[in-house]
């Protein structure tokens, strides 16, 4: 990934009408003419309410779709009786309806060559944000950096324990994950002060770029190189103004001293290559607006240091996160504000910018790298989820309406064009829970037994059978009740809704030796009952000690019982093999008790 790009300057014609709202999120359609009309629809409820596409210019017309706010389309022809004539791609192809007026913005797009190959490199559902952001600022440059990732892979890496946390009091932007919250006692889990983990909802918001392709948001993508001509010190005066950080230098052993701090900045991205504006954002991110310890200076072993970008300032409590955050700074002589500026930047540059991590978003999810193997999710700056978003929005004021600025953006695209159908929404704020769990899940023959936080299983039927399943209070069960099984393999996906209204889906692979039917029921005394030997773990349709050191060795690790092993290892008919079958096992073979 270089570092320095050259940037090449894009020349288009000026939009013909004023864009009065942008946030789309649907598809494009390749241009051909010179000139287009398109519209994006500006219905001015939510995304989720939606505008009724008709198949004619009448309100009493079928309906052809529902369109959302955002949705770019191009208009055919001229405005009818306050109706137009739209096209807009679908799955299955392009489609013709009606829409009326009040609800579309238009403007021209003018075909230009050099930005239709960059557009070519995105899959079509970024096509209508870049397009209305070319018309709007030219000069920026957009580049799809194709990831070795899909979407849900990616997802399921931040989606775990506490890696993404989010500092909110609702319920419905938390995760109930392992590591998030102690279901034994209802509890949630917190670290250093008040901050939880982060919903699997609301990190797909954060990882989905079609919720950020606007002036406002798309600055989390800029390339954070330093380019002295577009980067100044008046610009940096402007991020610090109204800061602790709105003065001069006044530690008479600093370099600087008597200077002002955008003056350090800015010394700071010459010597680092970082643009100094995310040096400037960072620092006031990291210490607030009025400075905290670090930035002020504490001191450590008897030397007054300063770690303005909180390098290594980790911790449980707020005095582990200053004591570690200082070791860091004497460690590296950050004895004066500018060491630190200085020293931070380049540290910035060198962990992140030379990794590849050069921009905001993938210096938080670091999905960057082509190797296969690559250890994706391993080195990411922040555990707040929204911290590229919050970032992006402090730099955004430095270029929002500056038209002829030159500026490079680097937005993801996942594997496989990978993304939702849907554009991944921001979770209703509400007391409601994340509670899509199964508090059991029970059958013959089940691989491995149920635990809440394994969404994949395996079983083997000879005839009917069922799938007990336990819902958790205020959940529902969506998926259907009835399988009908062919032989062979089979999936039957279990699907739970939760209090909030996301679902969670747990795969169960189902090995048929026939044609049968599998039911999915509430009341365990519906379940089926095999026809397998209690106890008989090797099919010999006896009880023997050859089957008491079969179980031992599955509950040990050391062998997996499947199909009709599994059941009959199952001597309790729990939908479980634990040590109790193996107690019962024994005890049968003792005489203490007959399993059959």
């Amino acid at each position: 990934r270089s570092i320095v790009q050259s940037v090449k300057k894009i020349n288009c014609f000026i939009l013909s009408f004023v864009i009065l709202f942008v946030t789309a999120f649907t598809v494009s359609l390749k241009i051909d003419a010179d000139t287009i009309t398109m519209g994006i629809i500006t219905e001015p409820g939510t995304r989720e309410t939606g505008i009724s596409i008709r198949e004619s210019a009448s309100t009493s017309s079928a309906k052809v779709t529902t369109l959302h706010d955002g949705t770019q389309v191009t208009v055919l022809g001229s405005k009818v009786n306050g109706w137009y004539k739209i096209s807009f791609p679908t799955a299955s192809g392009t489609k013709i309806g009606y829409i009326l007026e009040n609800y579309l913005t238009l403007f021209n797009y003018n075909n230009n060559p050099t930005f239709e190959e960059q557009l070519a490199q995105f899959p079509q559902e970024y096509h209508a944000s870049l397009i209305a952001l070319h018309e709007k600022y030219p000069n920026w440059i957009f580049r799809a950096d194709k990831l070795n990732i899909t979407f849900q892979q990616a997802l399921a890496l931040e989606d775990y324990e506490n890696v993404r946390l989010i500092d909110g009091s609702y319920a419905s932007l938390r995760s109930l994950r392992k590591g998030c919250y102690d279901w034994p006692t209802n509890s949630w889990i917190t670290y250093e002060g008040g901050w939880y983990g982060a919903s699997r909802e609301l990190i797909a918001y954060y990882m989905d770029p079609r919720n950020f392709l606007d002036e406002n948001n798309i600055f989390m993508y800029m390339k954070q190189i330093y380019d002295s001509s577009s980067q100044t010190l008046q610009g940096v005066s402007e991020i610090l103004k109204g800061t602790f950080l709105d003065t001069t230098v006044a530690d008479v052993n600093d370099e600087f001293f008597g200077k002002t701090y955008s003056e350090v900045i800015l010394a700071a991205a010459e010597r680092s290559f970082v643009n100094p504006y995310i040096i400037a954002s960072t620092i006031i991110q990291e210490q607030g607006p009025n400075g905290a310890t670090l930035g002020k200076g504490t001191l450590y072993n008897g030397v007054t240091v300063y770690n303005f970008m909180h390098w290594k300032a980790t911790g449980k409590t707020d005095a582990d996160i200053i004591n570690n955050g200082a070791a860091y700074a004497y460690n590296n002589g950050w004895t004066t504000p500018s060491k630190s500026i200085i020293g931070g930047a380049t540290m910035y540059s060198s962990g992140y910018l030379f990794r590849g991590q050069d921009t905001y978003f993938y210096k938080n999810y670091d999905f960057v790298g082509t190797n296969i193997n690559f250890a994706f999710a391993s080195h990411q700056y922040a555990q707040n989820a929204a911290d590229s978003y919050s970032s992006a929005k402090k730099l955004a004021k430095m270029y929002v309406g500056k038209n002829n600025v030159a500026l490079t953006f680097t937005i993801p695209v996942y594997k496989d064009n990978s993304l939702p159908t849907q554009i991944s929404p921001y979770p209703e704020k509400s007391d409601k829970l994340n509670n899509y769990y199964f508090k059991d899940i029970q059958t013959y023959g089940l691989t491995p037994n149920y635990e809440r936080f394994t969404y994949e299983y395996s079983m083997t039927v000879n005839g009917d059978s069922g799938i007990y399943i336990e819902l958790l209070d205020g959940t529902e069960f969506v998926s259907e009740l009835t399988h009908n099984l062919k032989q062979g393999d089979n999936v039957v996906n279990l699907i739970v809704k939760s209090q909030t209204g996301f679902t969670n889906t747990y795969k169960v692979n189902v090995h048929a030796t026939t044609a049968c039917k599998l039911t999915v029921t509430t009341n365990k005394a519906e379940l089926p009952k095999p026809t397998v030997l209690k106890g008989d773990t090797n099919g010999d349709n006896k009880i023997s000690l050859s089957d008491l050191s079969n179980l031992r060795l599955h509950l040990l690790g050391k062998v997996a019982l499947k199909g009709d092993s599994l059941v009959g290892a199952d001597t309790n008919n729990d939908g479980k093999v634990s040590l109790s079958d193996l107690s019962n096992i024994r005890l049968h073979l003792l005489g203490k008790i007959s399993l059959n």
